[in-house]
């Protein structure tokens, strides 16, 4: 199984990410319209990209080519050498435990990172086996410590074989050292250019190559990134962007420790998980486990509670580990299962239900709202349904819809075996049945076994009065999130998936609660590398829970005489004014955050500030000036409200006290008329219902506008 099994493209507004199978690929060919940034109305600029912080030099000598110790060289947009340094990632120790972190790298037919650095589309330059990189093996890193790992893009092991460190990684952070590695393994000397640094402990790193991920039953929560795009500009070849930095926590898969991610060098971006301490974290599992929502929820067969996620307690239930492992319920025969419940980790079970128990009261409320909900034929459905509810019209009708959209698929999948288009002769799932259903429906994944990953799309399946693009949102917005609904509320039978709950409102986290959870789940930002804390929030730049509905993004017009490769924007910076008791009027031009100098970039996101008003001020490329204040956050508007959002928006228009400097301090002539341009507007995305975005747009800069 692998880790995440969102195939499923997520548009925001500063990138389009695509993340398969636990491989985070991530096209930021980004579209900022005048009235919400590609999410709203309004006309449409050309593309643009994100920026970043540019990451420190090194130090060292050469590597291939690019001068400091991990540089590399790929070409950019006009094919000029372009020298790509390194990122990092940092855990900080924050918990009263020794940590176990490693990294690993995923498999990729096509491996579009290499191919965008070459600029190349005649080769593939695959990946064919999984690069794990361990921090001090064996004895990990203690509490109240970190560590630096420094990440070159690739290294060369031989003429074209790389390890691509940037593309698709996963950090895996454990509390205990089981299993973390596998006889599969085989060890490798560590590149010279992939360095570690500590602080209050040692810093060293092992590397191995290995056809296999981590198995499931490891103490450990899972996390993802990728940094930089791999882009296909129109009518170009691969182009590699490596500006930005992409993360998420899978906890769409499991829930176990508390982890929280945020950009290095972009103070401007909130956390995303959790900095809650390890004791509280596991307190509110427990208490999850002993609510009504949560009652008879599998764990898996560990001596600490991990809680598998909404797909994984049917796709993992049959599944057993090796006899071997060190876990606490051992049949006396059969399989050791990988699923079990706290009945029987607490030694209360029979040796059948060692067996055979893996799942109680909370699923089988899920499996009754199927069996009840939705009509399946002549199927016997006795093994699963124990129960016929009263199912609201409304619900059934949603359910439904689904039922058949999956079935549907499933059609699709049938003919492309057909038409022998897929590896193997005959379909692996021959038959549509309940269980199969369930599966593909909380892990909102395509049938496609036996064939190619990036077959039989769910964006490609449509039903009488359903595409994807409107059944997606109804499946998030309507059910998944339906335990907020008052009559789910009244109704504990009715709740569509209790774990959205305990990720969204018991654990309080912005992660992904099921695999095209986008109130923020996957991450793309600024920075040079990304910090990882477990269990506090130490290290980070931004101690602020990460909120769309909390900042904005600032939007500017593209003249159409600019290149893809010139830049708009220098470098910028936000001050909260009364936070900083030297300067509480934020008189002092703070810019903190350098752009690149080899991207068209159109806007930078204002992600989480510590209060309202705040003044941002940015530079171009001539050494304009651009300073503006918003007085308030931005105000929800409700669901289909008319396009005056936010309900504030007159209000932060008059207070942005906005002009246009240049470089000798003078004002610009075209100061008025670009600061009257502004348009605080906000948009809801209808394939992301649970999100509301904000954007400050403003014209082009002051010197194209007439």
């Amino acid at each position: 199984m692998n880790f995440s099994t969102n195939n499923t493209a997520r548009k925001d507004g500063f990138a389009f990410s695509l993340l398969r199978a636990g491989t985070l690929a991530v096209a930021a060919a980004v579209i900022l319209s005048a009235c919400g940034g590609g999410d709203g109305g309004g006309p449409s600029y050309p593309s643009a990209f994100l920026p970043v912080v540019p990451p420190a030099d090194s130090g060292g000598s050469g590597g291939n080519g690019g001068g400091a110790l991990g540089n590399v060289t790929c070409k950019d947009f006009d094919g000029n050498d372009m020298t790509v340094k390194p990122k990092t990632i940092t855990v900080y120790n924050n918990s009263d435990r020794v940590i176990y972190p490693v990294l690993s790298t995923s498999e990729n037919a096509k491996n579009e990172w290499i191919r965008g650095c070459f600029r190349v589309d005649d080769k593939l330059y695959p990946t064919t086996s999984v690069y794990k990189l361990y921090v001090n093996e064996g004895t990990g890193i203690p509490a109240n410590s970190s560590v630096t790992v420094t990440l070159p893009l690739y290294s060369e092991l031989s003429t074209e074989n790389y390890i691509t460190w940037w593309n698709g990684g996963r950090v895996v952070l454990a509390d205990s050292n089981e299993r973390l590695r596998q006889e599969e393994d085989k060890k490798l000397d560590t590149p010279a250019a992939v360095t570690c640094t500590g602080d209050h402990t040692n810093c060293a790193l092992s590397v191995y190559s290995s056809k296999v991920q981590f198995p499931e039953n490891i103490y450990a929560q899972l996390s993802e990134y990728t940094f930089g795009d791999a882009v296909i500009p129109v009518g170009q070849k691969p182009l590699l962007k490596p500006d930005n930095v992409g993360y998420n926590i899978s906890y769409v898969d499991h829930v176990y420790l508390p982890i929280g991610i945020g950009p290095k060098n972009n103070p401007y971006i909130g956390y995303s998980g959790s900095v809650q301490s390890l004791p509280t974290f596991a307190g509110a599992l427990g208490a999850f486990m002993g609510s009504d929502a949560g009652k008879g929820w599998p764990v898996y067969n560990l001596n600490s509670l991990k809680l598998p996620g909404g797909y994984n307690i049917f796709a993992q239930r049959e599944g057993v580990v090796p006899a071997i492992d060190n876990v606490p319920v051992k049949p006396a025969s059969g399989g050791v299962p990988v699923l079990t419940v706290q009945k029987c980790v607490a030694g209360q079970c029979t040796e059948d239900e060692k067996k055979n128990l893996h799942y109680g009261d909370a699923v089988q409320r899920m499996q009754n709202l199927w069996g009840s909900c939705v009509n399946w034929g002549a199927e016997d459905l006795s093994a699963y349904v124990t129960e016929t509810i009263s199912c609201p019209a409304d619900l059934a009708t949603k359910m439904d819809a689904v039922k058949q959209f999956f079935a549907q698929n499933h059609q699709n999948y049938l003919a492309l075996h057909t038409g022998n288009t897929c590896k193997t002769s005959t379909p692996e799932k021959p038959v549509f049945t309940y269980m199969e259903a369930l599966k593909h429906i909380y892990g909102w994944v395509p049938f496609n076994e036996g064939c190619g990953a990036g077959d039989n799309k769910l964006a490609d399946t449509s039903i009488p009065g359903w595409t994807h693009a409107t059944i997606q949102p109804m499946y998030i917005h309507d059910l998944q999130y339906n335990y907020k609904q008052a009559a789910v509320q009244g109704n504990p039978k009715l709740n569509f998936n209790p774990y959205v709950s305990l990720i969204h409102e018991s654990l309080q986290m912005n992660a992904y609660g099921f695999s095209v959870d986008d109130a923020v789940g996957f991450m793309s930002e600024l920075g040079d590398g990304l910090v990882f804390v477990v269990g506090g929030p130490h290290g980070l730049e931004n101690s602020k829970q990460f909120s769309y509905l909390d900042g904005f993004a600032l939007a500017i017009g593209v003249p159409s005489t600019l290149g893809e490769g010139t830049p708009l924007i220098k470098k910028y910076g936000v001050c909260a004014l009364g936070q900083d008791a030297k300067d509480p009027g934020c008189a002092a031009d703070k810019q903190d955050v350098t752009m690149p100098t080899n991207s068209r970039i159109a806007g930078f996101r204002v992600g989480s500030v510590p209060s309202y008003p705040v003044k941002v001020r940015f530079t171009d490329t001539k050494d304009n000036l651009y300073t503006f204040q918003v007085i308030d956050r931005f105000a929800a508007c409700a669901a289909g409200a008319p396009g005056d959002c936010p309900s504030n928006r007159d209000a932060i228009k008059a207070g942005l006290v906005c002009s246009v400097t240049r470089s000798d301090g003078t004002v610009h002539p075209m100061s008025k008329t670009w600061c009257d341009g502004a348009n605080p507007n906000q948009s809801r995305d209808d394939k992301d219902p649970q999100v509301t975005k904000n954007f400050m747009s403003f014209p082009m800069p002051v010197d194209f506008l007439k």
